[in-house]
């Protein structure tokens, strides 16, 4: 077989692979698995303008408190644990005892003592009611069977006027609609902000009331 040949039989055995997960992930929880945790956990996913806008969307700042649903090997939550710097602390919950070692891992190797790391199941209580700042989930809502109640635990964390902030991206076989998401966080209590992005790739921003005021900041 050719190169050409070779290029387009690995492109289809990507996009059939692709559908088969999403197609499968409608019926069944499938997060991604942690043998494919190395495609998360390289240099060039990190400097990618995927994770930089995203982390720009999400807008962290020094000294806030801040919690990640599902950070696989810490894409995400190990350079928002130098953004909260100084003051701030970050805490992240995974239920795959292999990316919680390998995030570990890096946690370590980043020499970070302001994270930490729960192994748990998003939709129960595992952190203190009312304290943090943010929340955020980047391609994992989808990943969750009961989103309602995950979502509910998000609004259970944060303190009144904290930010859940949302992205997903098309090409994630657990995609979810940017009305889904709204629908999903609005039925959670939440009060909607903004959306930046477009559907293909999008993060939606919503506000915990305070004083159980929907309408106020």
């Amino acid at each position: 077989m050719n190169t050409l040949g070779i290029v387009v039989a690995a492109s289809f055995l990507v996009i059939a692979f692709n559908l088969g997960w999403r197609c499968a992930s409608r019926k069944w929880s499938l997060p991604c698995p942690s043998l494919l945790a190395w495609s998360l956990d390289n240099s060039l996913v990190h400097r990618s303008p995927l994770t930089l806008k995203t982390l720009d969307r999400i807008g962290l700042r020094p000294g806030e408190r801040v919690l990640e649903i599902g950070p696989g090997p810490g894409r995400l939550l190990i350079p928002a644990a130098k953004q909260v710097m100084p003051g701030g602390e970050v805490v992240g919950i995974d239920i795959q005892p292999k990316m919680i070692e390998r995030l570990k891992k890096n946690v370590e190797k980043a020499g970070l003592t302001n994270l930490t790391v729960i192994l748990g199941d998003a939709c129960q209580p595992h952190v203190p009611e009312a304290s943090f700042d943010v929340a955020f989930l980047c391609t994992t809502l989808g990943e969750i069977p009961d989103r309602p109640a995950a979502l509910a635990q998000c609004y259970r964390a944060l303190k009144p006027g904290g930010r859940l902030s949302i992205t997903e991206v098309i090409l994630d076989p657990h995609y979810q609609s940017q009305s889904t998401v709204w629908r999903l966080a609005e039925g959670a209590g939440f009060r909607f902000e903004s959306i930046e992005g477009g559907w293909w790739f999008f993060t939606a921003s919503f506000i915990k009331p305070r004083g159980g005021d929907p309408t106020s900041h």
